[in-house]
């Protein structure tokens, strides 16, 4: 199937669209991003500022003493574990990170995707106009707040489940499904049969390219990396969502002919 667009049209506009209202679309990146990666952790990253080679230069130079360490304090993990408190602080601690677990997962599901919904809403507006940062909310006041976190609950699911399957059809699937949340934040009623089939219409053939799209982005993402997120923030992240938009038009367009 020939392919009507490029990856270069779509990432003109989107610059474009970014430039008129660059503050709005940088804040609502910003929270989307964040709603994503809630509750994870610094993971042993050196803190913004921090040299990496001052970083390392403490991880090695402390070495010794940190292998001396460990061996002790495995000697002493063991003895604790076996006594009665340590069983306790163990099942405590397991508790909580149970608890923590499902918060995250809660607040995913009724917070995060429909977040992600209301900042669809926001950049495909801003193709056209200069919506306000609160139109990320348009989730929380559409009318159909559980019809949306119902759909992308059985999106995330579904691919999920795929995932369970075999890595690949896991892949096609969440490719299968890439409009539902853009189909969702222009039509919040729409069943879940209707939003399902339709992004599947949409994404029949451009599987592929939307696939090659995101990966144009890698050399952006590895350059916030090494910026400690600061490129991202202030230009990736609204930069990526803003092209991902203007994908989603191209395709509506594509499809009423």
């Amino acid at each position: 199937m020939e392919q009507l667009w490029t990856r270069e049209e779509l990432k003109g506009r989107a610059k474009n669209a970014l430039r008129k209202n660059y503050w709005a679309c940088v804040v609502v990146a910003l929270i989307l991003t964040l709603a994503a990666s809630f509750g994870e952790g610094n993971s042993g990253r050196p803190a913004a500022g921090e040299s990496h080679v001052t970083f390392f230069e403490e991880t090695i130079g402390n070495y010794e003493f940190g292998s001396d360490l460990i061996e002790r304090g495995g000697d002493i993990l063991h003895q604790v574990t076996r006594s009665p408190i340590g069983i306790i602080l163990g099942l405590v601690g397991a508790g909580i990170l149970v608890s923590v677990t499902l918060l995250l997962l809660v607040f995913g599901i009724f917070v995060g995707n429909v977040l992600e919904i209301g900042g669809n809403k926001f950049f495909i507006e801003n193709m056209y106009s200069t919506p306000k940062i609160g139109r990320i909310l348009y989730g929380f006041r559409s009318g159909s707040y559980w019809n949306l976190v119902k759909i992308m609950f059985c999106k995330e699911l579904f691919v999920l489940l795929w995932s369970l399957l075999l890595v690949i059809p896991g892949i096609i699937k969440s490719y299968e499904y890439y409009m539902i949340p853009y189909l969702l934040a222009e039509y919040p009623e729409m069943s879940m049969e209707e939003a399902f089939s339709r992004s599947r219409e949409m994404m029949y053939g451009e599987k592929w390219n939307a696939f090659v799209l995101d990966l144009s982005f890698i050399p952006w993402f590895l350059l916030s990396g090494l910026t400690f997120g600061i490129v991202g923030i202030f230009y990736v992240n609204p930069y990526v969502n803003a092209t991902r938009a203007e994908f989603y038009d191209t395709l509506t367009r594509k499809m009423r002919g």
